[in-house]
């Protein structure tokens, strides 16, 4: 079967190599000052000349820019374990290329691809996504009378027209927008994606262990042998050693970027609660608060969403062991039986800096204080 890596995130590994967040395999110093450049010139200097224009300019009432500005502020902490491309990165989104994780048999390949699939429409969904709102926040300021940016910051000198120099800083700016936007918001579906590669070999693990026949190769012998049922038992123990391996590096390599999501997230729903009830429930205003509130929510439900399947499916391994046919195993695998339900008596949860954990209640608890919020400011 070709890399379930490279086919689940083909496309925005690459963008992640164009903008120098994915090393190749010859990395060079080179290959480290453009990635540094890159994520200087483009993303820090244009936050700092927006955040300097909203410090000089009085009676600022564009509360989207200022979002905008805090938003990405927090993600340019997001994207920092990715800069130079980071080779422990690398070896945890590889890390169920290996020939120990291949399917075996038609239901496990079924379960693979879908899990391949998911992430490929994940994938496309965010691209599509991002490309047409980066092409809608283009068209305004183009089709404006005067020399509009797609971000007011501040320059040492006036534009007064349509000249060399504006379209110039205008092109700037625009591709700070699309590079901060792909870049920061493609993260969200590899990372999750990574987290629903886990769901999916704990699936193909209680396949495994729940269906004792396929645990031999063989197809022609009809007898359960006993020394190739307890290797094959053996081995549904180091699969599932490993997947808890894969959890803990997962969480030291992506752990402070998913934190700087939710702090990100969190500080753009504040702003929001205050714009929405500034505005009249039935303007257009408040109907573009309302969907980039539900936008910013959607990020915080995609790693939840990912991190609660990944405690659901451990959470039943006990079940799928104990509903298995145990009984026709020898004493020694049951007894290797018995040590995995034992370990999986505590299931899995993810945790961004051991202070978030990656569920479903963290959501709703998100959702349940944005609407105290707005009712104590109502």
């Amino acid at each position: 079967m070709e890399n379930p890596t490279k086919q689940s995130f083909a496309i925005i590994i690459k963008i992640l190599k164009i903008v120098r967040w994915y090393p190749t395999e010859n990395k060079s110093k080179l290959y480290l000052v453009q990635a540094y450049s890159l994520y200087f010139l483009i993303l820090v200097v244009g936050n700092v000349l927006v955040a300097v224009q909203m410090l000089v300019k009085k009676g600022y009432d564009d509360i989207m820019q200022i979002i905008y500005i805090s938003e990405t502020m927090c993600y340019s902490f997001k994207v920092l374990p990715f800069l130079g491309g980071n080779e422990r990165i690398k070896k945890c989104i590889g890390y169920f290329d290996g020939d120990e994780f291949q399917p075996q048999d038609e239901t496990e390949k079924k379960i693979l691809d879908k899990s391949v699939f998911i992430c490929q429409m994940m994938s496309k969904f965010y691209i599509v996504g991002i490309s047409c709102s980066e092409v809608f926040y283009a068209i305004p300021a183009l089709l404006s009378d005067g020399p509009e940016l797609p971000l007011p910051i501040w320059l040492p000198f006036p534009l007064t027209s349509r000249s060399t120099i504006y379209y110039i800083i205008y092109f700037y700016l625009y591709i700070g927008v699309v590079y901060s936007s792909f870049a920061t918001c493609l993260l969200d579906p590899l990372i999750g994606g990574l987290v629903f590669q886990a769901v999916t070999h704990l699936r193909i693990l209680k396949h495994r262990i729940q269906n004792p026949r396929n645990l031999i190769e063989d197809r022609s012998v009809k007898t359960l042998l006993q020394t190739d049922i307890y290797q094959k038992v053996a081995a549904c123990v180091v699969r599932h050693n490993a997947i808890l391996k894969f959890v803990k590096e997962y969480e030291e390599c992506f752990s402070w970027t998913i934190f700087n999501q939710f702090l990100g997230t969190a500080t753009v729903i504040c702003f929001l609660c205050v714009a929405i009830v500034t505005v009249p429930l039935a303007s257009v205003d408040s109907i573009k608060y309302i969907c980039f509130f539900f936008m910013v929510n959607w990020q915080i439900l995609f790693y939840c969403y990912f991190g609660n399947a990944l405690y659901e499916e451990s959470d039943t391994l006990v079940t799928a062991i104990y509903l298995s046919q145990w009984y026709e195993y020898p004493v020694e695998a049951q007894k290797l039986l018995v040590t995995l339900m034992e370990r999986s008596q505590q299931p899995i949860i993810l945790r961004a800096e051991k202070l978030l954990d990656l569920t479903l209640n963290t959501f709703t608890a998100m959702l349940k204080k944005s609407y105290s919020f707005v009712a104590v400011l109502k």
